[in-house]
């Protein structure tokens, strides 16, 4: 991983970046010569968007689960009926033919128990949290399969779809990374799912991110499922210093090959909102003549990451529209949505994130990883800042800096 020294031993401040919230944004300082600027959090910042990102998971991720697999063609009918077209609250009510009788629904008529979770986009990320807890941050593909086994199984966890339980036979079998992502589901979107939280242990170092992204997905995933881990990471590191939906896609592009289909579906995104800025639902009928028809092909990770793309350049900044627009353009709608309310948690901070969206998940966050099966989200957002500034020390001398307790 990449770390550039810096020459001088005191540091000026020379910009302070724009927040959409009240907090301060993170500052840039710059060294004597010829150095790259030397990037600046204080502790207190750093939590502040560690809590941003919990929290901005928790909301998006409900919002999206109860029509989880909805195409836009059935879900814009079901949610204009609701009176819900466009979305700016949680889904009232179950579409038909769901489960009624599951546990946590995330509807105004059917919450279940306050609070978020069980579910499988964030339970690699508490997993991969306690890991780097145990060993410190030189970990190998082999220690994230190794604790997965040690600490859940897929087949026994809440919501774990098909790749994951493909590569969890391979393991047990014996079967070792990056082979055990060898496998025909190898380009699902599981690696994407759960990329941001490498960003979150080292904002502000898109390269360094992108490098733990690939470790993590080939586990499970390869190729274009790989790259979608490594974006996802890459752009989420950024995030703690950038707040252009543009340039954050272009820090994702940066870290994949650029003659890769990932790559080439998220440009043609951009391309397509320079042609129609003002109507995501033009974007999104292009994404799925050319795209979606990669996913019926065991190529999952499309037209799902093209969505994210979408909703971050809609969604203007803006933490309601960005998840919105997440759910309301269908396929993954959890996943989706609990891939940019992270990132755009991470940009405002949870005071941008409204109590009608906060009130029912009460700072309660529970996983499947055992035992850390119940957590209150400001202490999960401790836990992953003290760890990241470990990280950061350790990975991002001479580029990032957290300063302060």
């Amino acid at each position: 991983m990449n770390s550039k020294s810096a020459s001088g031993a005191l540091f000026l401040a020379i910009a302070v970046l724009v927040s959409c919230s009240s907090m301060e944004q993170a500052a840039v300082t710059a060294g004597d010569g010829d150095t790259e600027p030397v990037r600046t959090l204080t502790a207190s910042e750093y939590y502040e968007k560690i809590h941003g990102a919990w929290l901005g998971a928790a909301v998006a991720g409900a919002l999206g689960m109860s029509v989880e697999g909805m195409h836009y063609d059935a879900l814009k009918p079901y949610l204009t009926k609701l009176g819900q077209w466009p979305l700016t609250e949680y889904i009232k009510s179950l579409p038909p033919q769901r489960d009624a009788k599951r546990k946590q629904w995330y509807t105004a008529e059917n919450w279940g128990p306050v609070g978020f979770g069980p579910d499988d986009d964030t339970l690699y990320q508490v997993a991969n949290l306690l890991l780097l807890e145990e060993k410190g941050p030189d970990i190998t593909s082999q220690d994230i399969a190794d604790k997965w086994l040690a600490s859940f199984s897929v087949f026994e966890a809440q919501n774990c779809g098909r790749a994951v339980r493909v590569a969890e036979r391979l393991l047990k079998e014996g079967v070792k990374p990056p082979e055990s992502g060898q496998h025909e589901m190898g380009e699902f979107m599981g690696g994407q799912m759960k990329g941001e939280f490498w960003g979150y242990m080292l904002p502000g170092n898109p390269e360094a991110a992108a490098e733990y992204g690939r470790i993590d997905a080939e586990v499970s995933f390869h190729t274009d499922g790989v790259y979608g881990e490594m974006f996802m990471a890459a752009l989420t590191a950024e995030a703690f210093f950038e707040s252009d939906p543009e340039k954050l896609l272009q820090a994702g592009l940066a870290v994949i090959p650029e003659d890769c289909d990932y790559a080439r579906c998220i440009r043609d995104v951009m391309e397509w909102h320079d042609q129609w800025p003002d109507d995501w639902e033009k974007t999104h009928q292009q994404i799925d003549i050319k795209w979606a028809p990669e996913g019926v092909k065991n190529r999952r990770v499309f037209p799902n990451n093209a969505v994210n793309a979408l909703a971050l350049l809609y969604g203007g900044g803006d933490f309601d529209k960005t998840i919105s627009i997440a759910v309301m353009a269908g396929w993954d709608t959890d996943t989706n949505a609990g891939d940019v309310g992270p990132v755009m948690g991470v940009i405002l901070g949870p005071g941008a994130i409204a109590e009608k969206w906060t009130d029912p998940i009460s700072n309660t966050f529970r996983t499947d990883v055992k035992g850390a099966e119940e957590w209150k989200i400001d202490q999960l957002a401790r836990r992953t800042a003290a760890m990241g500034a470990k990280m950061t020390a350790a990975k991002s001398a001479g580029l990032v800096e957290i300063i302060g307790q």
